[in-house]
């Protein structure tokens, strides 16, 4: 189906009084073999097929969906009057697509490729509704998805959904100013002696009892929308260096990564802030390593190639986050100035079953390698998935096997009890 016919599909299904409402979902598909699929293979075209065979058999009749890119659907639900359907529905796709299937190699080997559905959707919690809002909510959905719990991101789509969102941006403003967020901290493990020595800083918001969470991912969003980036950036940094200098004087000298947003790069001014910063907080620039997407990377290559020059002659490291899931990965290894590479975790939750998921993370860490980086991995969850990552040479991992985030008041607590290891398998999570 194409989208101009799901468009006039979802909206004469808005227009239609006391009709159910329907819900507007996208389902992004993390494909192993993306570069293949952006090529116009023909092997990847018939992974997609496949793909929206499981598609179809999860519908109802009254559902539609349309083919968006080889990576990306939508699909309109004829009636989701809450969201506990549209989550519902949202789980019987993401499990529907999610899995291994058969394709071909240049050659004409057979092998596997791993898909896994991010799902982000909209509903319109009441009526009347209208396209565009459905559109514009499943839109900040979608900036969700990927790393939300389950993969799976729901936005209403009312009336009042752009004066919620001016207001969400007020509130952020605010907290901002009165110093409200927090630093939260995930262990990386080193795998060669099973030590802690980096972390990954993470923006927290604490709510107030009974009022709904805000993602990290919805603040940053909110931020890049309204200006308060810079302002959100300079927070993150700080809090990171006196977290270090408070860490420093118990013999704790962790080196902490930190994701920096694509308007970043274009801040002429962040390399000096980040060494003003350093001096007054008494903690070199080599415990700071900066994550940059390869995504945010593409917007402006020569720009950012500049930033990121500039940061590594403080003594800052550099890291692509997520790698493998963008455009020009190889280009990246040889033309920019980084330490090290972030395996996204879609390439790694397969590891103990699947044969494909672990020759392509083999290929990734030997890339890795072989231009003098490290290879760190996200979204490692079971001892399994850390034997096999050791067992291809991986440096570094994370995920909730060894721990969840935390506050910074827990960090030395937990890494001189693994350092009083050691454990048996499974007994390293906290809360």
């Amino acid at each position: 189906m194409r989208v101009e016919n799901l468009e006039r599909h979802a909206s004469a299904l808005l227009a239609r009084a006391g009709a159910p409402r329907p819900a507007l979902l996208s389902v992004s598909l993390l494909r192993d073999d993306r570069m293949r699929a952006l090529a116009g293979r023909d092997d990847a075209f018939e992974v997609l097929a496949t793909v929206l065979d499981r598609v179809e058999r999860t519908l109802r009749p009254g559902d539609r969906y349309a083919v968006v890119a080889t990576d990306e659907l939508w699909v309109v639900l004829a009636d989701a009057p809450s969201e506990a359907i549209a989550r519902l529905a949202a789980t019987a796709l993401r499990d529907a697509v999610d899995g291994h299937y058969d394709a071909c190699l240049d050659d004409g080997t057979p092998c596997r490729v791993g898909v896994r559905g991010a799902i982000a959707g909209a509903w319109v919690d009441r009526p009347p509704g209208d396209l565009v809002s459905l559109s514009s909510a499943l839109g900040r959905a979608v900036a969700d998805a990927r790393s939300a719990e389950g993969r799976i991101a729901l936005r209403s789509a009312s009336g009042d959904t752009r004066n919620a969102r001016i207001r969400l941006a007020a509130r952020v403003r605010e907290a901002l100013e009165a110093n409200e967020f927090e630093i939260w901290y995930q262990p990386q493990i080193r795998l060669s002696d099973r030590s802690c020595t980096s972390l990954e800083a993470l923006v927290r918001w604490p709510q107030p009892a009974g009022a709904p969470p805000v993602s990290a991912a919805t603040v940053v969003s909110i931020c890049e929308e309204n200006g308060l980036v810079g302002g959100l950036t300079r927070f993150c940094v700080n809090t990171v260096l006196r977290h270090q200098m408070a860490w420093a004087a118990t013999g704790f000298e962790p080196q902490v990564g930190i994701n920096l947003s694509a308007l970043t790069l274009a801040d002429a001014s962040f390399p000096t802030q980040v060494a003003q910063a350093c001096d007054t907080w008494g903690v070199p620039p080599t415990r700071l390593l900066f994550e940059l997407t390869e995504s945010s990377i593409a917007r402006d290559e020569r720009t950012t190639l500049e930033f990121m020059h500039r940061l590594r002659e403080l003594g800052c490291e550099l890291s692509i986050d997520d790698f493998g899931t963008g455009y020009s990965s190889f280009a990246y290894l040889r033309q920019f100035p980084v330490n090290e590479l972030k395996i996204d975790r879609a390439f790694v939750t397969g590891l103990a079953t699947e044969a494909a998921d672990r020759r392509i993370v083999k290929v990734l860490v030997e890339l890795a390698h072989a231009f003098g980086l490290r290879a760190l991995a996200e979204g490692v969850e079971d001892v399994e998935g850390v034997r096999v990552l050791e067992s291809l040479g991986c440096d570094r991992v994370q995920g909730w096997y060894f721990a969840k985030a935390m506050p910074a008041d827990e960090v030395r607590g937990w890494v001189s009890a693994l350092a009083a290891g050691p454990r048996p398998a499974g007994t390293l999570q906290t809360a």
